[in-house]
């Protein structure tokens, strides 16, 4: 778990090729943060995950499995992993960023979406799982 992705021949990456802009949101094994690659200017969301929670948890085939699957998958609806990376105590899944929030956040505080977005996101979300189960 101590090793380095590296995705389509890119070098090397670390946590310092990142500056923390703020964070997005927090779980039960960790937080996504907003972060810049210091080299390329480029936003994206962070995954920060701790170790010790995961084993603990019983959770490191699920993350490895999270890992693969974001590594591999390539559709417009399924958010793209750009590194992964992980250091002593923590991994590192670096994803696109999309701005707009979680579909669970505007279902909790609208309660229940109009008819139209309701075929937008159900629509959305079959295409994704169909990707995923190719």
């Amino acid at each position: 778990m101590d090793e380095c992705l590296i995705l389509a021949g890119k070098q090397k990456t670390t946590i310092k090729d990142f500056s923390s802009l703020k964070v997005l949101g927090t779980g039960t094994y960790g937080k996504v943060m907003l972060v810049r690659h210091k080299q390329s200017q480029k936003l994206y969301a962070m995954k920060v995950l701790k170790k010790s929670v995961i084993r603990e948890k019983n959770q490191v085939e699920h993350t490895m499995t999270e890992r693969r699957v974001l590594e591999r998958v390539r559709h417009p609806f399924v958010v793209r992993m750009k590194y992964a990376f992980s250091d002593k105590e923590k991994l590192y899944f670096v994803l696109e960023y999309c701005q707009g929030g979680e579909l669970f956040f505007y279902l909790t505080n609208l309660r229940r979406f109009k008819e139209e977005a309701v075929r937008f996101y159900s629509s959305s979300i079959l295409l994704a799982l169909g990707a995923l189960h190719e």
